[in-house]
């Protein structure tokens, strides 16, 4: 190997690392230093008793973010041209008045959620109790107000009884109600993250500069490593490897009509299928969810994609491998960048579904690179470990059958998580197709960066998952040929 292309080519990665270290920081800056929530909003049931003057409503509850910023409630003036004026005030468990809006009654939509702006945000209460007291101005019986409350939580498609403690249902003139207000409360919660993001980062590229020298230095002295393989692969059998990449895509497509239009078709048909099924038939009223659906079929394509091509990547190979000496690395990686050639095809689909629908366009677009690099790892760290043992266990091939079709139902590509159990939810999120998948769906449906969290865990899985199948495949690679 020529250590001075070698030299040149790692070069290029740290420039690559860098500029992606900033561009990250310069999207998802406002995201690192806070976090938006939401609190749970009831289904609504029923509606209190009309609100006139000299009577109080008063809901007690609880702030869900370091900052309170705003906030909604669903009121009722019942088709009519009402007069008066609403006065909303929050206080803290002593009284004490923290905010107050106003809004005139006319101005209220029936039977919908009206949205209220803060003028300045609460702070400081996060989890704290807080009353909200609703007076009204104005109104007599029969031109009053009504406000929607609820005893249920919505989760998908089904309505979760929530147990309502006694000091949480609603009070009209201090008299306890049935349920708990239909209100939606809406904050941040501060970060820190920003303040150590380059610290991360400076570490990450300490610690892969040092095993890089680490590595040149062991090569000098004429010993192999994963960074003198990757070089050579890039380098020296740049050419072999694009000859491997064009052979599957050719074979992929051989004797096909359409060839490769079914890059575009594929996932748009699969996508129409099931927007069908769940929109309209189980009647699933996710917002935007033709781009929702299609993230989840082109993300979990690829990764289902890579492997099934992948796994067979050495034991399909037997007649090269036997005549001719080159890395047995280059064969399953060969497959993860044939699959991504069709993944960037497919992607088109998804940009004009997008299009198509109004959805809002935004640079947050950009911080796929890095989710997409990230599951790029993780799917080469399966497809290495996976091909390794197929070449000893022919049965691994009817396994992943069954496990892929497990992994494909753990995936929320055509639900939500919504319909998850509480309780489970953690487990669920360990799944690492649903931490990629739902990166993707942050940055194109909602147009913002993810949490920092979501960084992190997406590293975390493709590096972990990445040494073991290198690890793996360099330990058992020298008893291939006893295999074949």
């Amino acid at each position: 190997m020529d250590m001075q292309q070698a030299k040149k080519l790692l070069i290029r990665i740290a420039v690559v690392f860098v500029a992606l270290a900033l561009m990250i920081y310069l999207i998802a800056f406002d995201q690192f230093r806070q976090t938006k929530v939401t609190s749970d909003a009831l289904t609504p049931s029923a509606v209190t008793a009309e609100l006139v003057d000299g009577m109080e409503l008063r809901q007690k509850l609880t702030v869900p973010g370091d900052t309170l910023s705003s906030f909604e409630l669903m009121a009722d003036p019942f088709d009519r041209q009402n007069a008066g004026t609403l006065h909303l005030t929050f206080e803290t468990a002593d009284g004490s008045v923290v905010a107050e809006e106003s809004v005139e009654i006319s101005a209220l939509p029936s039977a919908a959620y009206t949205a209220f702006e803060l003028a300045e945000p609460i702070k400081g209460l996060r989890g704290e109790a807080l009353y909200l007291a609703i007076r009204s101005e104005g109104c007599a019986p029969g031109s009053g107000v009504a406000f929607y409350f609820g005893n249920t939580v919505m989760a998908g498609k089904f309505d979760l009884i929530k147990q309502i403690p006694q000091d949480e249902l609603y009070t009209l003139n201090g008299e306890s109600g049935l349920g708990s207000l239909c209100i939606r409360l809406k904050g941040a919660n501060d970060l820190s993250f920003y303040k150590f993001y380059w610290l991360i980062v400076g570490v990450i590229f300490a610690i892969g500069l040092a095993y890089t020298l680490s590595c040149l230095k062991q090569a000098k002295e004429g010993k192999n490593n994963l960074i003198v393989l990757v070089c050579t692969i890039l380098c020296r059998y740049r050419f072999l490897l694009q000859q491997l990449v064009a052979r599957d895509f050719k074979k992929k497509y051989k004797r096909s009509v359409l060839g490769m239009a079914w890059s575009f078709l594929n996932p748009l048909m699969t996508m129409v299928v099931e927007y069908v099924i769940f929109s309209t038939l189980f009647r699933s009223d996710t917002p935007n969810y033709a781009v929702y659906l299609l993230t989840g079929i082109v993300f979990f394509n690829f990764f289902s994609e890579s492997i099934n091509i992948g796994l067979t990547s050495i034991t399909d190979n037997a007649s090269l491998i036997k005549k001719v000496y080159m890395p047995k690395y280059i064969y399953p990686i060969s497959c993860v960048a044939s699959s991504t050639v069709n993944f960037l095809l497919a992607f088109i689909p998804l940009l004009l579904v997008m299009l198509f629908t109004g959805s809002r366009f935004s640079f947050s677009i950009l911080l796929l690179v890095y989710d997409f690099l990230c599951l790029f790892g993780f799917v080469t760290g399966m497809v290495l470990f996976l091909s390794a043992l197929m070449t000893f266990f022919q049965d691994v091939k009817f396994l992943w059958g069954v496990l892929s079709m497990i992994w494909m139902y753990a995936t929320p590509i055509f639900y939500t998580e919504n319909i998850i159990p509480a309780n489970l939810l953690p487990i669920f999120h360990m799944n690492p197709m649903y931490q990629y998948i739902t990166f993707a769906r942050i940055c194109l449906i909602d147009g913002v960066s993810p949490a920092p969290t979501a960084y992190l865990w997406c590293m975390l899985c493709a590096v972990v998952v990445l040494f073991i199948g290198a690890w793996f495949f360099r330990k058992k690679q020298d008893e291939f040929i006893l295999y074949l």
